[in-house]
């Protein structure tokens, strides 16, 4: 028996929605006195597409409320997340809060999608995480394959993330920024689990639990180099309680990396190169439905601990240290469009006695004090 996600109720209103297709500058919704009358776009590939990197380019990955504000907290409902993505344009925040967002507008826009959860893994320590990372699978018309439907792995919250719907298929890649790329895996088994094949005569039940293991990882290759583990994922539909408690786990004061570093990812499109991105992806061959903006376009920057770092296509055009923590705050506030709500003496208050400061000085004192 064939099963597909049926279509569900938006928790969004029309003017929310429309809100937040003009917040995301989402082609069509630019103007903020046309935006309300626009026409809705259809809940197809090309639509998922332009609406994952623009979510993308609008919304930095950041957890910064967690370090810089007295609430040192990220909330991940619904109404807390449109009030400051949205109404107050505090900036980005993470998964749990972005990937909510944009399920509710998917859902609005009639696409068919179920949630998913996944583990996070860190090539510092080589571990994976607990169910703290969250994406889509979006189920649509196949851009390979006429009259068939699949599902596209779409996610708008992992900071380096793909930039584009990515067809839930073993061994997918599609680009990423300049030639990075991104590909799906298939796995019978999760990473760490310790199932081991066995002769035992069993019934039918436990050969289903051994299939019932099977996950997906996303990894990731930058130029010259070999492919690394991102994320995985099982296919398993998840829901809101499901997301509120992975969010409690990953918005704690003890979090890691959330409350122990500052990390944050903002991308852009290069002016000059966004000119020439139409001609690019017809050159490159690359699908329009799958390409809003070509990968040469694309800038990133990062800060990532003490360190600032910019890249546009393969080209890393800023790599320095920040050296205190004043520094840090007033580039995030110039450069990434994040902490103009806060003032900056009273985020060098919250930040001091935290783990994700800078580095202490060697007589002891901070380096914002």
């Amino acid at each position: 028996m064939v099963m597909r996600p049926r279509l569900v109720d938006s928790a969004l209103t029309e003017p929310q929605a429309r809100a937040i297709l003009h917040t995301i500058r989402f082609p069509g919704f630019e103007d903020e006195q046309s935006a309300p009358n626009a026409a809705l776009p259809a809940a197809t590939l090309s639509t998922l597409t332009r609406l994952q990197i623009h979510f993308l380019l609008s919304f930095p990955f950041e957890a910064l409320a967690m370090n810089y504000e007295p609430e040192a907290s990220m909330a991940a409902t619904l109404e807390h997340t449109y009030s400051r993505f949205i109404e107050q344009r505090h900036g980005g925040g993470y998964c749990l809060q972005v990937n909510l967002l944009y399920r509710e507008l998917l859902a609005f826009l009639r696409f068919r999608f179920i949630g998913v959860l996944g583990r996070v893994y860190s090539p510092i320590s080589e571990t994976w995480t607990g169910l703290t990372h969250t994406a889509s699978l979006v189920y649509l018309p196949c851009h390979l394959e006429e009259g068939k439907y699949v599902y596209y792995m779409s996610d708008v919250g992992f900071g380096s993330s793909p930039h584009r719907p990515i067809l839930l298929r073993e061994g997918w890649e599609e680009y990423g920024r300049g030639s990075d790329k991104f590909r799906l895996v298939k796995l019978e088994i999760q990473p760490r689990s310790y199932l081991e094949q066995a002769d035992d005569e069993t019934d039918d039940e436990v050969a289903e639990v051994a299939r019932s293991q099977v996950v997906w990882k996303l990894q990731n290759r930058k130029s010259g180099k070999d492919w690394e583990d991102c994320y995985s994922f099982a296919t398993t539909q998840c829901f809101t309680p499901d997301y509120l408690a992975s969010n409690c786990a990953t918005s704690s004061k003890t979090a890691v990396p959330f409350a122990s570093m500052i990390l944050v990812v903002r991308y852009l499109l290069e002016p000059t190169r966004l000119a020439e991105s139409a001609q690019w992806i017809a050159r490159d061959g690359l699908n329009p439905d799958l390409y809003a903006y070509h990968p040469d376009c694309i800038e990133q920057r990062m800060v990532v601990g003490d360190k600032h770092i910019v890249k546009l296509g393969d080209q890393q055009t800023v790599f320095r240290t920040i050296e205190t923590e004043e520094e840090r705050i007033e580039l995030l506030k110039s450069d990434f469009g994040l902490l103009h709500h806060v003032d900056t003496q009273a985020a060098l208050r919250e930040i001091r006695a935290k783990p994700s400061a800078l580095n202490p000085l060697p007589n002891g004192k901070n380096h914002s004090s």
